[in-house]
Protein backbone atom coordinates (compact mmCIF):
# COMPACT_ATOMS: atom_id res chain seq x y z
CA UNK A 1 0.00 0.00 0.00
CA UNK A 2 1.27 3.41 -0.78
CA UNK A 3 0.58 5.56 2.30
CA UNK A 4 0.92 8.76 0.27
CA UNK A 5 -1.88 7.64 -2.07
CA UNK A 6 -4.06 6.85 0.94
CA UNK A 7 -3.27 10.29 2.40
CA UNK A 8 -4.16 12.03 -0.88
CA UNK A 9 -7.42 10.07 -1.25
CA UNK A 10 -8.48 10.74 2.34
CA UNK A 11 -7.63 14.46 2.22
CA UNK A 12 -9.54 14.83 -1.08
CA UNK A 13 -12.59 13.02 0.37
CA UNK A 14 -12.63 15.17 3.52
CA UNK A 15 -12.16 18.41 1.58
CA UNK A 16 -15.14 17.45 -0.57
CA UNK A 17 -17.25 16.34 2.41
CA UNK A 18 -16.52 19.47 4.49
CA UNK A 19 -16.68 22.02 1.63
CA UNK A 20 -18.82 24.88 2.89
CA UNK A 21 -18.83 23.57 6.49
CA UNK A 22 -18.61 26.70 8.62
CA UNK A 23 -17.78 27.25 12.30
CA UNK A 24 -16.98 30.31 14.36
CA UNK A 25 -13.27 31.15 14.57
CA UNK A 26 -11.45 33.01 17.35
CA UNK A 27 -12.81 36.35 16.09
CA UNK A 28 -16.38 35.05 16.31
CA UNK A 29 -16.59 35.03 12.49
CA UNK A 30 -17.85 32.12 10.45
CA UNK A 31 -14.93 30.39 8.76
CA UNK A 32 -14.61 27.27 6.64
CA UNK A 33 -13.07 24.17 8.17
CA UNK A 34 -9.54 23.45 6.83
CA UNK A 35 -8.24 19.98 5.95
CA UNK A 36 -4.47 19.44 6.20
CA UNK A 37 -2.15 16.55 5.32
CA UNK A 38 0.10 15.31 8.15
CA UNK A 39 0.73 18.66 9.91
CA UNK A 40 -0.89 22.05 10.35
CA UNK A 41 1.17 24.60 8.40
CA UNK A 42 3.60 26.66 10.42
CA UNK A 43 2.02 29.95 11.48
CA UNK A 44 3.13 33.05 9.59
CA UNK A 45 3.90 35.10 12.70
CA UNK A 46 6.45 32.72 14.17
CA UNK A 47 9.44 34.40 15.79
CA UNK A 48 12.43 32.99 17.62
CA UNK A 49 12.96 34.22 21.16
CA UNK A 50 16.21 34.65 23.05
CA UNK A 51 16.27 30.94 23.80
CA UNK A 52 16.05 30.07 20.11
CA UNK A 53 12.63 28.49 20.63
CA UNK A 54 9.70 29.31 18.40
CA UNK A 55 7.29 31.86 19.81
CA UNK A 56 3.64 31.89 18.79
CA UNK A 57 0.89 34.33 19.47
CA UNK A 58 -2.73 33.23 19.75
CA UNK A 59 -3.49 34.72 16.33
CA UNK A 60 -0.68 32.71 14.73
CA UNK A 61 -2.05 29.29 15.49
CA UNK A 62 -5.75 30.14 15.65
CA UNK A 63 -5.77 31.10 11.96
CA UNK A 64 -5.59 27.37 11.13
CA UNK A 65 -8.75 26.43 13.05
CA UNK A 66 -11.27 24.92 12.72
CA UNK A 67 -9.37 22.07 11.07
CA UNK A 68 -8.93 18.37 10.45
CA UNK A 69 -5.39 17.03 10.06
CA UNK A 70 -4.91 13.63 8.43
CA UNK A 71 -1.85 11.94 9.95
CA UNK A 72 -0.28 8.73 8.71
CA UNK A 73 0.85 6.54 11.60
CA UNK A 74 2.23 3.04 11.84
CA UNK A 75 2.49 0.91 8.68
CA UNK A 76 2.48 -2.89 9.01
CA UNK A 77 3.07 -5.76 6.61
CA UNK A 78 2.07 -9.29 7.63
CA UNK A 79 2.68 -12.77 6.25
CA UNK A 80 1.37 -13.45 2.76
CA UNK A 81 -1.47 -15.68 3.94
CA UNK A 82 -2.72 -13.37 6.71
CA UNK A 83 -6.17 -11.89 6.59
CA UNK A 84 -4.77 -8.33 6.48
CA UNK A 85 -1.52 -8.18 4.52
CA UNK A 86 -0.68 -4.47 4.59
CA UNK A 87 -2.18 -1.95 6.97
CA UNK A 88 -1.77 1.74 7.73
CA UNK A 89 -3.00 3.42 10.89
CA UNK A 90 -4.37 6.89 10.28
CA UNK A 91 -5.16 9.50 12.93
CA UNK A 92 -7.59 12.28 12.17
CA UNK A 93 -6.93 15.18 14.54
CA UNK A 94 -9.58 17.86 14.61
CA UNK A 95 -9.62 21.11 16.48
CA UNK A 96 -11.63 24.26 17.04
CA UNK A 97 -11.10 27.55 18.84
CA UNK A 98 -13.82 28.63 21.27
CA UNK A 99 -13.07 31.60 23.50
CA UNK A 100 -16.46 31.62 25.18
CA UNK A 101 -16.39 31.45 29.00
CA UNK A 102 -18.88 28.54 28.81
CA UNK A 103 -16.11 26.36 27.27
CA UNK A 104 -18.41 24.74 24.71
CA UNK A 105 -15.81 23.93 22.05
CA UNK A 106 -16.39 20.25 22.80
CA UNK A 107 -19.86 20.52 21.20
CA UNK A 108 -18.34 21.60 17.86
CA UNK A 109 -15.91 18.69 18.13
CA UNK A 110 -18.78 16.25 18.56
CA UNK A 111 -20.46 17.69 15.45
CA UNK A 112 -17.24 17.30 13.43
CA UNK A 113 -16.72 13.79 14.82
CA UNK A 114 -20.22 12.69 13.83
CA UNK A 115 -19.88 14.14 10.34
CA UNK A 116 -16.50 12.36 9.97
CA UNK A 117 -18.00 9.07 11.15
CA UNK A 118 -20.82 9.26 8.64
CA UNK A 119 -18.48 10.15 5.79
CA UNK A 120 -15.97 7.39 6.56
CA UNK A 121 -18.61 4.69 6.99
CA UNK A 122 -20.25 5.73 3.73
CA UNK A 123 -16.89 5.64 1.89
CA UNK A 124 -15.22 2.56 3.39
CA UNK A 125 -13.25 1.94 0.20
CA UNK A 126 -11.02 4.77 -1.05
CA UNK A 127 -9.50 4.86 -4.50
CA UNK A 128 -10.67 1.26 -5.08
CA UNK A 129 -7.69 0.03 -3.06
CA UNK A 130 -7.82 1.26 0.56
CA UNK A 131 -10.35 -0.52 2.79
CA UNK A 132 -11.39 0.93 6.14
CA UNK A 133 -11.44 -1.75 8.85
CA UNK A 134 -13.47 -1.63 12.03
CA UNK A 135 -13.43 -0.49 14.71
CA UNK A 136 -13.25 3.24 14.12
CA UNK A 137 -12.23 4.82 17.44
CA UNK A 138 -12.97 8.42 18.38
CA UNK A 139 -12.33 10.51 21.46
CA UNK A 140 -12.14 14.08 22.66
CA UNK A 141 -9.13 15.44 24.50
CA UNK A 142 -9.51 14.58 28.17
CA UNK A 143 -7.82 17.76 29.42
CA UNK A 144 -9.21 21.27 29.42
CA UNK A 145 -7.33 23.09 26.66
CA UNK A 146 -9.32 26.33 26.44
CA UNK A 147 -9.53 28.13 24.03
CA UNK A 148 -8.40 25.39 21.59
CA UNK A 149 -10.23 22.06 21.76
CA UNK A 150 -9.09 18.82 20.14
CA UNK A 151 -10.53 15.45 19.18
CA UNK A 152 -9.07 12.42 17.45
CA UNK A 153 -10.18 9.44 15.39
CA UNK A 154 -8.10 6.29 14.90
CA UNK A 155 -8.56 4.46 11.62
CA UNK A 156 -7.04 1.34 10.10
CA UNK A 157 -6.86 0.99 6.32
CA UNK A 158 -5.68 -2.16 4.59
CA UNK A 159 -4.92 -3.42 1.14
CA UNK A 160 -2.93 -6.18 -0.48
CA UNK A 161 0.78 -5.61 -0.52
CA UNK A 162 3.13 -5.85 -3.47
CA UNK A 163 4.07 -9.38 -4.48
CA UNK A 164 7.40 -10.56 -3.10
CA UNK A 165 10.19 -11.13 -5.62
CA UNK A 166 9.95 -14.77 -6.74
CA UNK A 167 13.69 -15.41 -6.51
CA UNK A 168 13.45 -15.33 -2.71
CA UNK A 169 12.09 -18.28 -0.77
CA UNK A 170 10.81 -18.04 2.78
CA UNK A 171 12.68 -20.24 5.23
CA UNK A 172 11.66 -20.07 8.91
CA UNK A 173 14.97 -18.69 10.18
CA UNK A 174 15.92 -16.42 7.27
CA UNK A 175 15.24 -15.23 3.75
CA UNK A 176 17.56 -16.91 1.23
CA UNK A 177 18.08 -16.67 -2.46
CA UNK A 178 17.30 -19.82 -4.46
CA UNK A 179 20.26 -21.26 -6.33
Amino acid sequence: MNAKLLMNDLVALLKQEFAGYMLLNKSEELTELHVYAQYIPQPEGVTFGETGLKSYTEGDYAAHFPSITVRIGEMTDSEEHSLIQSAVKVNLLFGVVDKSPECTGWADLLDIQEKLRGCLLEHRVLGRKHILRMPVKARLNECETWPVYFGEMELLYESGRPVMNSEYVYRPAMMTRER
